[in-house]
């Protein structure tokens, strides 16, 4: 995996097929298990005027949490009321975000972002890269949560863990654990993938940014300079 580099058609980088096909299939994962946690089902889109008669449940999963957080720490009919207006338009949206993440990896040759022609390229254009850097976002929280990764230091830890390869010398993965959670091997796999996934989105934000002070920026009314 590349950096994001800023170019005239967008923002470009060049991904393995094997990071794009799991980076591809965690997105659609998570999406899944956002609409399946909050009550929302595939048919549920964005703009169907549906935040009025959303669902007031806490979502189990700690990682939809994560990405569905109460609105007020400490009134708690203040964050059910808020859940209650708005949770269905708010996880509707993440899910389709993440969804079109997904479909833009893809070896899609009728996608208008993320073509695979052989090159390995993915491109993401100017309009689409907050969706884009969002849907990373969410990947990276839900893997988190996963991950136990609760501070900045931990992610720091993980970081350089997956680096130097100090992952890989782990105990083995059959050895008794009194502790419920991932295996040595699992949390290799996903420490890896949560790597990858704050490298790309690092970096997309960066050359967002650099347009941002440049006066080169696109939007859904604008075309990039």
């Amino acid at each position: 995996m590349t950096p994001f580099r800023s170019a005239p058609a967008g923002y470009v980088a060049r991904w393995e097929p094997l990071e794009r096909e799991v980076l591809a299939r965690v997105a659609r994962d998570v999406a899944e298990l956002v609409r399946l946690d909050s009550g929302i089902g595939p048919d549920v889109e964005v703009g169907d005027g549906v935040a009025f008669t959303g669902v007031a449940r806490m979502p189990e999963d700690p990682a939809v949490r994560r990405l569905l957080p109460d609105a007020h720490r400490e009134d708690e009919d203040v964050a059910a009321e808020f859940r209650h207006l708005t949770q269905t338009d708010l996880a509707a949206g993440k899910a389709a975000r993440l969804e079109s993440f997904a479909g833009a990896l893809d070896p899609d040759p009728g996608s208008a972002a993320g073509t695979d022609d052989g090159s390995g390229e993915v491109l993401v254009p100017r309009e689409d890269a907050q969706a884009f850097a969002g849907a990373l976002t969410d990947l990276r929280l839900v893997l988190a949560e996963r991950l136990g990764l609760e501070q900045d230091a931990d992610v720091e830890e993980l970081h350089d863990q997956v680096l130097s390869g100090v992952l890989a010398d782990d105990e083995p993965d059959d050895e008794p654990d009194d502790e419920p959670g991932l295996s040595g091997e699992e949390r290799r796999y996903w420490g890896g993938v949560f790597v990858a996934a704050g490298f790309a989105q690092e970096t997309l934000m960066e050359e967002m940014l650099a347009d941002l002070r440049a006066g080169r920026h696109g939007g859904p009314r604008g075309r990039g300079r």
